[in-house]
């Protein structure tokens, strides 16, 4: 893997002018779920007016601030647009979405696939477009729509490095950090492998604080001590408050962080070897979603953990 870690630009005006003057002047953007409005968000907070497109019109209407451009179709962006941001649930769906519009694809196009997906599709759907002269590049996101609206969020980007230059400073709009990972597929795998850790952190720490209310214990206090002892993690600071005061507002749902377990279980079949931490975790996360806490924010792991220990949907 290239080791090509590249500090972030703190002048993000700046970065907008650089990339006016390099010519990237119409930026597409295709899904606008949580993790799409707050890349539209950024991109527009850097002089950007991105033209987006949803096939849900109510995620369309959700677009209230301007200067977004709001397309009729995936055609119109893909035709008017020489970078374009994919944010889709799923690689099933990214396929769908590029084959469904090849024809309105040109060379020199750079496609930026900010989706969670399947390494094995990444790296079969950039040899398929840069053999037409598309180059498409899997640049994934480490941290909540939140993180990603306020711009603390990290970047990862797998594929042509010369394209990855190519939009550094678009990239730098949107990530505090942007780190090139080396081939296609690269940062999917990185990905996975990074929600891996970053879960299994999320689902401890729910499980702690369901031992401390049952101790009948401050929880407020338990986290202000957690916070400053060895088990710290920084998911404390950005699920910590949400789980304890049972604020389970979508910032990233549960049903899409067992969708990407789920990618990672099939991984390990494939390569036969045993994650079973996260086998476990998937499990609580399918009954979450069987309770009908799917749509809520994965801190809601903790209502899942709780209703173990009530007999709930078993």
């Amino acid at each position: 893997m290239a080791h090509g870690a590249l500090s972030s630009m703190s002048d993000s005006n700046h970065g907008g002018a650089m990339i006016k003057e390099g010519g990237l002047k119409t930026i597409g953007l295709i899904g606008v779920g949580l993790l799409g409005n707050a890349i539209a968000l950024r991109l527009s907070l850097g002089g950007i007016s991105p033209i987006v497109f949803d096939g849900d019109p109510l995620k369309m209407d959700s677009l209230t601030t301007p200067p977004f451009v709001k397309s009729k179709d995936a055609v119109e962006v893909f035709a008017s647009s020489k970078v374009v941001f994919l944010c889709l649930p799923d690689s099933k769906i990214v396929n769908q979405v590029i084959h469904a519009n090849l024809s309105s694809l040109t060379k020199g196009m750079i496609i930026l696939d900010a989706t969670t997906g399947n390494p094995k599709d990444t790296i079969a759907l950039a040899l398929e477009l840069s053999a037409m002269g598309i180059q498409y590049l899997d640049t994934t996101v480490s941290g909540s729509s939140v993180q990603v609206s306020s711009g603390e969020a990290m970047m990862m980007v797998g594929g042509c490095r010369e394209s990855f230059e190519q939009s550094l400073e678009l990239l730098k709009l949107v990530a505090r950090k942007v780190f090139y990972t080396g081939a296609s597929g690269t940062a999917s795998q990185i990905k996975l492998v990074s929600n891996l850790v970053l879960g299994l952190n999320r689902a401890a720490l729910a499980e702690g604080l369901v031992l401390a209310k049952a101790f009948g214990l401050d929880l407020v206090q338990v986290l202000y001590l957690l916070r400053e002892s060895a088990a710290y993690s920084r998911i404390m600071d950005t699920k910590g408050e949400k789980m304890i005061h049972a604020e389970f507002e979508p910032q990233a749902k549960l049903a899409q962080h067992m969708k990407d377990v789920s990618l990672m279980l099939d991984a390990a079949d494939e390569m036969k070897i045993s994650l079973p931490f996260s086998e476990t975790h998937f499990d609580i996360l399918e009954r979450g979603k069987r309770l009908g806490m799917g749509d809520l924010d994965n801190s809601a792991i903790l209502k899942v953990i709780e209703s173990l220990g009530k007999g709930l949907g078993s």
